[in-house]
C-alpha cells in the first residue's frame, strides 16, 4: 500500500455523462462543490461517446498526467484503464481514483468503496492506494487479426459474455426491467455449452464443455455476482474458474450460492487454479469480455501484469470516526 497526499496534486476527472442512463451530468454538481469545499483540486473531462475514456485517458498520460479519475460505472474504469495502459507511459507512475457513478459497479465491491461517489470522496482523502494487478486478453482470429483489451476486474468467457453480447445486439425493451436482467434469463435459455480447450503456463489443462469460464482479478462481476471470491487484487495472480456444463436447473439451483462465492465450493466439478498466463481456444462460438466490452471471437491469450497501477482502494481504511 501507498499512501499519498491528495491535496498535493491536480487530479484529472473523467467523468462519462452516459453512464447510469445519463444521470451523471445531474449528479456531478454536488460532487464538484464538495471537492471545492475540501480543497481537491481538479480538471474536468466530459466523456460524451464510446471510447472517449480510452483517447482522453491516453492523451493526458502522454502530456505527463499522473493523476486520473474514472466517473461512472465499470465501462468507464474499463476505458480509463486501457487508455492508461496504451500510452506507453510507466503504469506502475500513475494513480487512479473511481467515483462510482455507473449501475454495476462491480469493481467497487472487491475494494469495499461506499456506494456513494460522496462518500467515496471521504476514502480518497485518506489516499490508500494498493498496486493493483492488471490483465491483458487478446483474440486471435485467422481472418480478422488480433483484438486487445486490458481488464481490471474480470475477463468472462461463455455464459457471461453472450449475455453481454444479448445487451449490446439484441437488447430486451421492457418498460421497468432490468435491461441485464432480462438478457441474463434470455441469454440462460437458450444457452449451450461449448466445447473449449484450455491451457497455462504451469501445465494445467482441461478439455471438454463448458458452461464459463472466468479470468479474475477481482471478485465480483454481473451486477454483483461472486465469481471469484478468493481473487486478491494485488497478489500477482490470476484466478482461473473453469465453470463445467450446467442444466438450466443447476444454474437455478445454484443462484443464491453465486451471489455469495459458495457455488466454487459447493460445486464440486468447478476447476479453480492460480495462474499468470492463458490460453483459450475453441472451434466453437466462444465469446469473451472484459467489464462489459466484447472482444472479437477467436482464440484468446490472457496475461497478468503483476502490480501495474496504483489504484484506490477502501480495503484497511479506517472507518470515519465523529
Amino acid at each position: 500500500m501507498e499512501h499519498l497526499q491528495v491535496n498535493d496534486h491536480c487530479w484529472h476527472i473523467l467523468l462519462n455523462i452516459n453512464a447510469n442512463e445519463k444521470k451523471c451530468e445531474a449528479k456531478w454538481q454536488p460532487i464538484a462543490e464538495k471537492l471545492q469545499r475540501l480543497g481537491i483540486r481538479y480538471e474536468l473531462h466530459r466523456l460524451t461517446k464510446p471510447n472517449d475514456g480510452i483517447v482522453t485517458a491516453k492523451s493526458l498520460c502522454e502530456n505527463g498526467i499522473r493523476h486520473l479519475v474514472a466517473a461512472g460505472g465499470d465501462g468507464t474504469l474499463n476505458e480509463v484503464v486501457n487508455g492508461i495502459f496504451t500510452s506507453g507511459v510507466n503504469t506502475r507512475e500513475v494513480f487512479l481514483a473511481v467515483l462510482p457513478m455507473g449501475r454495476g459497479n462491480d469493481w467497487i465491491r472487491t475494494h469495499h468503496y461506499p456506494k456513494t461517489p460522496d462518500e467515496t470522496i471521504d476514502i480518497w482523502l485518506k489516499g490508500q492506494f494498493m498496486q493493483h494487478d492488471i490483465g491483458l486478453v487478446t483474440s486471435t482470429t485467422p481472418d480478422q487479426g488480433t483484438d486487445s483489451r486490458y481488464f481490471i476486474n474480470i475477463a468472462g468467457f461463455g455464459f457471461d459474455a453472450d449475455v453481454i453480447y444479448d445487451v449490446t445486439y439484441h437488447p430486451p425493451h421492457f418498460f421497468g426491467f432490468n435491461v441485464y436482467t432480462l438478457s441474463l434469463l434470455k441469454t440462460l435459455l437458450s444457452h449451450k455449452p461449448k466445447d473449449i480447450q484450455v491451457s497455462d503456463n504451469n501445465g494445467f489443462t482441461f478439455s471438454g464443455k463448458v458452461f464459463m469460464v472466468i479470468a479474475a482479478i477481482c471478485q465480483y462481476n454481473g451486477g454483483g455476482i461472486r465469481e471469484a471470491k478468493y481473487a486478491v487484487p494485488d497478489d500477482g495472480l490470476l484466478d482461473l474458474i473453469v465453470v463445467p456444463k450446467m442444466s438450466i436447473p443447476q444454474v437455478l439451483f445454484q443462484l443464491k450460492n453465486m451471489h455469495t462465492g459458495n457455488h466454487i465450493d459447493k460445486i464440486k466439478a468447478i476447476q479453480k487454479i492460480q495462474t499468470t498466463d492463458v490460453q483459450i481456444s475453441s472451434d466453437q462460438i466462444f465469446r469473451a469480455e472484459t467489464e462489459g466490452e466484447l472482444l472479437k471471437v477467436g482464440d484468446y491469450h490472457i496475461k497478468l501484469i503483476p502490480n501495474a497501477l496504483n489504484v484506490l482502494t477502501a480495503v484497511n481504511v479506517p472507518p470515519k470516526t465523529a
